[in-house]
């Protein structure tokens, strides 16, 4: 470790605490992906680093107001795989029926986990839940380094390795990592200290989302009910609550968030309806702006790319994360088997195997955003003949609930490792 003296101009000398390691993988962002990663690659023998802007918090009380993710059943499998899903599975809530259904239209689908011989097509699992059960696996990593808060000042890549600089307590380190992999989100820094481009294409939509109490008990049904403005789904929550994701235009997204409590239950139960009853209590509200954003290149140069940092797709049907989760599956299981987990030939198998499930996923969220999320009335029959088809007919029900439950590509080890199958 060597202390050096840096001068500002006008300033007195400042030591500077200045310290170099070296690790196997570097994870910038240590949220629920760059945490998910880290625990898949526990017993690899690769030793690994993560830098997480933010404090961590883990509250000890739940709070109605509670963030959730929604998990497909491909999803558990692979939390399963990991060893960590029985840490978590007395507290979330299982989707055992999704209810489709287009405002204003006749017709509507239902997907059932009986019909896919499954416990459950998918579960809600409040974010605080998911973060407990990460970090608390995390901390029995002995090899595992966490630089937390800290902050990512510069990348430099080279052949054999990637240095990173990040400053934390006022310290400069450097970190030469044979993999960097940046999991820090949509407004990746990793990305733009590269130039590595993105494009993006705005909905013009925002999700409204809060947590709210309905009179009649939820049954553990999960709705999506589509309008001409955009789609409602509301998800079964642990306490007889359902989480809500609220998809309106910006403009109106706003008045929203300005409403009483009151005001915005009344909207809500016009634009949903009654099937589960009166809405009685609704939670603190947050708003997020909608788009589709995908980097222009996943892997360069011992980088990899993952989570909302690659791809970032509309919140309908739940499958941002476990998009992200499926990725880092298979980027693990490919570093589980290499002697270089930075290797060209591994990030390019890497991009190859994942390109189809991306791409799916992209087509199934947006397509489904611009079918449904408008008032032309001979598209508004056609939605309708096609609610009716799928429920009418088996191989159609069956394949959109595999996709919704994660399962439309190839599986990596760790989603193959399932009670169930």
């Amino acid at each position: 470790m060597a202390v050096l003296t840096q001068r500002n101009p006008g300033s007195k000398a400042i030591s500077v605490t200045k310290s170099t390691t070296d690790c196997d993988v570097l994870i910038i962002g240590g949220g629920l992906v760059g945490a998910s990663l880290a625990c898949m690659l526990e017993n690899t023998g690769l030793s690994v680093q993560i830098v997480e802007a933010w404090p961590l918090k883990s509250d000890v009380q739940p709070s109605y107001d509670d963030r959730t993710v929604a998990l497909s059943w491909g999803s558990r499998c692979i939390f399963e795989g990991m060893g960590i899903w029985d840490a978590m599975a007395d507290r979330v809530e299982a989707i055992k029926t999704i209810h489709i259904s287009d405002r204003g239209h006749f017709g509507a689908t239902r997907l059932r986990h009986d019909e896919e011989n499954v416990e459950a097509l998918g579960y809600v699992a409040e974010n605080r839940v998911l973060g407990e059960v990460l970090y608390d696996r995390l901390q029995q990593n002995d090899r595992l380094v966490l630089h937390c808060p800290a902050g990512l000042t510069g990348i430099e890549q080279n052949t054999d390795q990637v240095v990173a600089s990040i400053e934390q307590d006022q310290q400069h380190k450097t970190v030469n990592a044979r993999l960097l992999v940046a999991a820090d989100g949509v407004i990746s820094q990793v990305r733009d200290l590269l130039h590595i481009g993105s494009s993006a294409q705005d909905y013009g939509q925002a999700a409204v989302i809060a947590n709210v109490t309905p009179a009649r008990p939820h049954n553990n049904v999960a709705y999506e009910r589509f309008t001409d403005q955009g789609p409602i789904a509301f998800l079964p929550m642990t306490g007889r609550r359902c989480s809500v994701v609220w998809t309106v235009p910006v403009d109106q997204a706003e008045a929203l968030m300005a409403l009483g409590d009151e005001d915005f239950l009344r909207q809500l139960q016009q634009r949903f309806g009654y099937r589960l009853g009166q809405l009685e209590q609704a939670g603190k509200r947050q708003m997020y702006p909608l788009r589709l954003v995908e980097t222009t290149q996943v892997a360069r140069n011992r980088v990899v790319i993952v989570g909302n940092a690659a791809h970032s797709v509309h919140p309908v049907a739940g499958q941002g994360f476990n998009l992200a989760l499926r990725d880092i599956a298979m980027l693990a299981e490919l570093m589980s088997a290499a002697k270089d987990p930075g290797e060209r030939n591994l990030l390019q198998s890497y991009v190859e195997q994942r390109e189809d499930d991306a791409r799916r996923v992209y087509r199934f969220t947006d397509s489904l955003v611009k079918i449904f999320s408008n008032s032309n009335a001979p598209l508004g029959h056609l939605r309708a003949a096609g609610l009716i088809a799928v429920g009418l007919i088996a191989p159609l029900r069956h394949q959109l609930a595999r996709q919704s439950m994660g399962l439309g590509g190839r599986a990596s080890v760790l989603g193959r490792r399932s009670v169930n199958g």
